[in-house]
């Protein structure tokens, strides 16, 4: 099997498990830009997350493929401030406590999910084909009812796929499960009320540690480990760039998840383990029904 199909076929090979590779923080910066660009035409990815407050965003969107080679999805951002005074937007820790109290202010909320997804139809001219969040936001309590319910009323008839993060049973250390503990089953049994589907599992989540070459080797050990023992429908999460950009804090993890992803090694992973890329849109259509 190749790693680098670019559709994918209307039936897998036999035995395989259709997975999805899910590129965040598309349009944080010119590296992200041109790093998701490359692997979407690689095949290596099959859908990204736009980050659409990012002042990038406008041009980052023209460059997408014309071709649906992959899913477009749409990065819930409420927590990095790309401008001085910018509404709706809380540091992390503010906003999980804001929610978990019920002090997340409905009007600014809603303001800022439906700018996001005005911001993404004026530069695509149609609906995500799925939503998740800048750090998880998406599940947080009170985001998600508002979230949905904005979904709903938008989309009646294309309604995107929402991204679990849910990590696979035994994959995943203390921080996935953590992540998945901030709102994932809520988020699931909301979404399915409403009728919108979701995906089953999510793995990628580390610490984002890439400073020596142990922490390559172990990055390129948990992708193995992910692809051999995650089931059918995971979503592979993970946050590649071209160059690592002065002052972020996971610069250095994007460049390597970016040399891994694009290069022959993943390849041949995704061939030992049986693993087919493929969108969303397809691996999660029946729920749609």
């Amino acid at each position: 099997m190749s790693g680098a199909p670019t559709r994918p076929a209307a039936l897998p090979p036999t035995g395989a498990r259709r997975w999805v590779s899910c590129a965040d923080d598309y349009a944080i910066d010119a590296g992200s830009i041109d790093a998701i660009t490359a692997l979407i035409s690689q095949g290596r990815v099959t859908a990204t997350s736009a980050l659409v407050d990012a002042p990038l965003w406008p041009s980052a969107a023209r460059q997408l493929p014309a071709a649906p080679r992959a899913d477009i999805g749409l990065h819930l951002n409420l927590t990095q401030a790309f401008a001085p005074g910018a509404a709706g937007i809380w540091p992390l820790g503010e906003l999980l406590w804001r929610c978990a109290t019920g002090r997340l202010p409905a009007q600014p909320l809603q303001a800022a999910i439906a700018r996001q997804l005005d911001a993404f139809e004026a530069r695509l001219g149609r609906p995500p084909d799925y939503v998740d969040g800048h750090q998880h936001v998406h599940q947080f309590g009170g985001v998600r009812e508002t979230l949905l319910a904005e979904l709903q009323r938008r989309y009646p008839d294309a309604r995107p796929w929402i991204r679990s993060t849910r990590p696979p049973p035994g994959i995943g250390g203390g921080k996935a499960r953590g992540i998945a503990l901030l709102g994932d089953q809520r988020l699931r049994a909301r979404a399915a009320a409403a009728r919108l589907p979701t995906s089953a599992y999510l793995v990628g989540v580390y610490d984002f540690a890439a400073g020596s070459a142990a922490d390559r080797s172990r990055y390129r050990a948990l992708v193995s480990r992910w692809l051999e023992a995650g089931p059918e429908g995971s979503v592979l999460m993970c946050h590649p760039a071209s160059r690592a950009e002065a002052g972020d804090p996971i610069g250095a993890a994007r460049v390597m998840e970016y040399a891994l992803l694009g290069g022959a090694e993943f390849g041949a992973a995704l061939h030992r383990a049986g693993v087919e890329l493929v969108t969303g849109s397809e691996l999660f259509a029946s729920a749609r029904s």
